[in-house]
């Protein structure tokens, strides 16, 4: 619906938050990582995201291709090293997390966890690392 709030952006200590809320599409997770885009290129801002969808439905899939091959060469470029999942509850969400998982290992350190305090403490534990040494990654 037209208006409807699907992500909010919170600057937390350490990193940036996106909560995340409702049944979302690709259309909306496109959207979402190019707003989250423009603050890592604008503005000195962590270099981690906690990317919340505990509170997401729906199969954004679709989109991953674009997050793969334009999305995240710009926001790796822009300083993004880490990023914390939280895995929805819905089964399609959570499928469309794995494969964004799959394509995005080694070039950003990323985890996925099925609750939020696993997933702040992995996040704010990861140290900038230089896109030319190994990384590491949960699952």
């Amino acid at each position: 619906m037209e208006g409807d709030v699907f992500v909010t952006l919170l600057q937390q200590q350490g990193y940036i938050e996106a909560r995340w809320t409702g049944h979302i599409t690709s259309c909306d997770v496109v959207t979402a990582s190019k707003v989250y885009l423009a603050l890592l290129q604008r503005h000195q801002c962590p270099d981690k995201l906690l990317n919340d969808k505990a509170d997401a439905t729906g199969d954004w899939t679709e989109a991953n291709d674009w997050l793969e091959f334009e999305w995240l060469p710009q926001a790796v470029r822009a300083g993004m090293r880490a990023m914390a999942h939280v895995y929805s509850t819905n089964m399609f969400s959570r499928l469309s997390t794995r494969d964004l998982y799959l394509r995005v290992i080694p070039r950003l350190q990323m985890a996925n966890f099925n609750n939020r305090a696993d997933a702040v403490e992995w996040l704010l534990s990861c140290e900038a690392t230089e896109r030319t040494q190994g990384l590491s990654s949960a699952s």
